[in-house]
């Protein structure tokens, strides 16, 4: 039987004991109750044996978000061998709450409780596989297949830090040139990107902290105050104080 997903990762949890192949590669036993996490995109994935409705469709933006969530240094992760069969079991141990998550993760959430609910749901589900040393490496493989993703990651991995082009080139195992150019081929650039973390980050921190603008201008990677503010004026169209000073008048209404 071969499963289909419009997603970029799916996981299945089995009735019985199984067998997946993946690409017509050799065969991966899986025993009763376990859960596979499958990287869907350009992959062929047969299994002996499945029900729908014991499968959840993992989105691109539930990945990045739990990445977010997770909050740990995604330059430190190894990257996934593209030889290796994308694809990792555990055990499952609520069976229950994955049935759930399956069923909200191909459903359309339009209240925001409900949609809380279904992300929830699913990082329930992707922290079971939190013990393998392979989980990690094969979410960032799964956003690979668009380089801005990864580069997206890493820099908010730890925003801090004095990020530059090559940097993140080593973490992706490319030369700066390629990066360069794949950057380049989904229409954005790398000074675009690393612009766009920092100026989320700020916003975060006006809008949570009782920071200072210079305070908020150091941590985002910025030397000088008075440029952190042109940058921050061109990208969101008003000065940190004047962004700061609209929230609270749109809130208040």
């Amino acid at each position: 039987m071969r499963i289909y997903s419009n997603e970029p990762c799916i996981v299945v949890l089995t009735e019985k004991d199984v067998w997946l192949r993946i690409n017509g590669k050799e065969a991966i036993s899986l025993k009763a109750n376990n859960m596979a996490l499958i990287a869907c995109e350009n992959n062929i994935i047969d299994i002996s044996s499945f029900n729908n409705a014991l499968v959840a469709h993992i989105s691109r933006d539930i990945i990045k978000e739990y990445l977010r969530f997770l909050n740990k240094d995604l330059s430190t992760i190894p990257v996934w061998p593209r030889s290796a069969t994308p694809a990792i079991a555990v055990d499952c141990m609520t069976p229950d709450v994955f049935c759930v998550a399956a069923q909200y993760s191909i459903q359309h959430n339009d209240s925001p409780g409900e949609e809380e609910r279904a992300r929830s749901l699913l990082f329930t589900v992707l922290s079971r596989f939190l013990e393998s040393k392979k989980f990690l490496p094969l979410l960032m493989f799964m956003l690979r297949t668009r380089i801005s993703d990864s580069v997206y990651h890493i820099i908010e991995s730890d925003i801090h830090k004095s990020w530059n082009l090559n940097q993140v080139a080593s973490c992706l195992c490319l030369s700066p040139s390629l990066l360069k150019k794949k950057l380049k081929s989904e229409n954005t650039t790398y000074s675009e990107i690393i612009t766009t973390c920092r100026m989320r980050y700020a916003v975060n921190q006006l809008l949570t902290t009782g920071k200072n603008i210079s305070q908020i201008s150091e941590l985002c990677g910025y030397n000088s105050t008075s440029y952190f503010i042109s940058v921050f004026k061109e990208f969101y169209g008003m000065t940190p104080l004047h962004y700061v000073s609209h929230f609270k008048d749109q809130a208040a209404a």
